[in-house]
């Protein structure tokens, strides 16, 4: 053999030990590939379940958000807005169901077509749920309601916390589920009303004019208010402090006029200084007050100005919550109803009828003009809050008298209540003209919980 040959010879094995390492390396970058590729693929799924888990949560949350919405509204409505038994009778199956909630999210099930669509759902008995089947998003939801945990162990269909129970279930194309569950609770939009008349702030302006006609009332029961609480009154005129309850007996100009519990109490005797009775923090406290009518604009089923005209307004046939961003003036023989919230300088014709609250909070000025024998029924609320620029929501509000911030002087500035024109009216509290506005509040959720 040749050094050629022999060289040849030792090379060989070298060559076939390259090419198993090369085979080895090769399956090694295979296996690792086909490793990677699969844990993409894995990552990949995950990720879409959780995207699908996601979509499906945010789905149901709406449903119970739409749920919260309609029972609050449905209960603004009904005949009685003081309680949710109506409500609860209705969600059960109403007076010809079983008398109890079949409904049990464990066995709430989504009904689907060939194409993968929710047609429904199923798994709950005669109950009836507050918002049927609704598409949203890519998913549907339905949602229901019952009694929260405390009242559905001694009476599913009796409210005596006002505490309900409401879910949200949801499904989506994929067959995804979810349930959400809250228990939400009624809070009213403004405490009960101090007065007929409330006049907040220092040295309270009142006119009540020289007219034999007029009446001003306290009793929340009688003639004006016959659903009212019987035996119930607050005074005719209500201020906060010594100063304005001086300020405002001087306005009262025709003491039989003026009248409470039930005409035992009449004349000055009817304006309270209303501090010492106890009164809510609501109507002493300037910045709260600002928050209550930002709470009211944005419970309002209509925002407007000086240029909405008056058929926008709520009827006794169709009583609504509207805040006026402005100055505002009802004319002429309009009857209206609900809550009217006015941020400016509020004009209000003698012939004109109101049922319900009117709260005049941001330069608080009332002013009831001409004759006529219209009737205000329910109470009326006048704040001094918006400061020298005379707009609410704007950084001098609760400013006080001199405008400035911060100052001795900081808080509600004088507000005036004038009825000083002629005619017969009459001005008298009525728990019952507002209470239906208290639901306009969306239900608070005390505790949530996910299935």
């Amino acid at each position: 053999m040749n050094a050629s040959q022999r060289l040849r010879s030792q090379r060989q094995p070298e060559r076939g030990s390259s090419m198993v390492v090369a085979i080895f390396v090769l399956a090694m970058v295979t296996t690792l590939g086909v490793a990677l590729l699969f844990l993409t693929r894995n990552e990949t799924q995950l990720a879409q379940a959780d995207t699908r888990s996601k979509r499906v949560y945010y789905v149901s949350e709406a449903g119970l958000e739409d749920g919260r919405a309609t029972v609050a509204n449905d209960n603004r409505f009904s005949a009685n807005p003081k309680s949710y038994n109506e409500e609860l009778v209705s969600a059960s199956g109403g007076l010809l169901g079983n008398g109890s909630f079949d409904f049990d999210p464990t066995r709430v099930r989504a009904v689907y077509d060939s194409a993968g669509n929710v047609t429904g759902f199923t798994g709950y008995g005669d109950d009836v749920p507050i918002r049927s089947s609704t598409a949203f998003d890519d998913g549907w939801y339905v949602a229901f309601l019952t009694n929260d945990p405390v009242d559905n162990a001694l009476n599913p269909l009796i409210d005596t916390n006002d505490r309900l129970m409401i879910s949200g279930i949801a499904a989506g194309p994929d067959r995804s589920f979810e349930v959400v569950e809250a228990v939400v609770e009624f809070n009213e939009l403004f405490p009960s009303l101090p007065a007929t008349i409330t006049i907040l702030g220092p040295n309270a302006q009142f006119q009540g004019g020289n007219s034999n006609a007029k009446a001003y009332l306290g009793d929340d029961s009688g003639a004006h208010c016959p659903n009212g609480v019987p035996g119930a009154s607050v005074p005719v005129v209500g201020v906060i402090g010594g100063t304005s309850k001086t300020s405002a007996e001087a306005g009262v100009s025709k003491p039989n006029n003026y009248a409470t519990d039930y005409g035992n109490v009449v004349g000055t005797d009817t304006v309270s200084d209303l501090v010492p009775l106890g009164v809510d923090s609501l109507w002493t406290d300037c910045d709260r007050t600002v928050d209550f009518a930002r709470q009211v604009r944005d419970a309002a089923d209509l925002v407007g100005d000086s240029t909405t005209p008056l058929s926008d307004l709520g009827t006794p046939g169709n009583p609504k919550i509207v805040f006026i961003d402005d100055n505002y003036e009802i004319s002429g023989n309009f009857s209206g109803a609900g809550l009217l919230f006015v941020s400016g300088t509020f004009e209000f014709d003698g012939m004109a009828d109101w049922t319900g609250a009117i709260f005049i909070i941001g330069t608080g000025q009332y002013i009831r003009t001409g004759g006529g024998n219209g009737d205000m029924l329910g109470g009326v609320v006048v704040a001094n809050v918006s400061g020298p620029d005379l707009s609410l929501f704007t950084g001098d509000d609760c400013s006080g008298d001199d405008g400035i911030k911060p100052s001795s002087d900081d808080g509600m500035a004088q507000a005036s209540f004038d009825t000083s024109g002629g005619g017969g009216l009459t001005t008298a509290y009525c728990s019952d003209a507002f209470a239906n506005l208290q639901a306009a509040r969306p239900l608070d959720i005390v505790s949530f919980r996910q299935h």
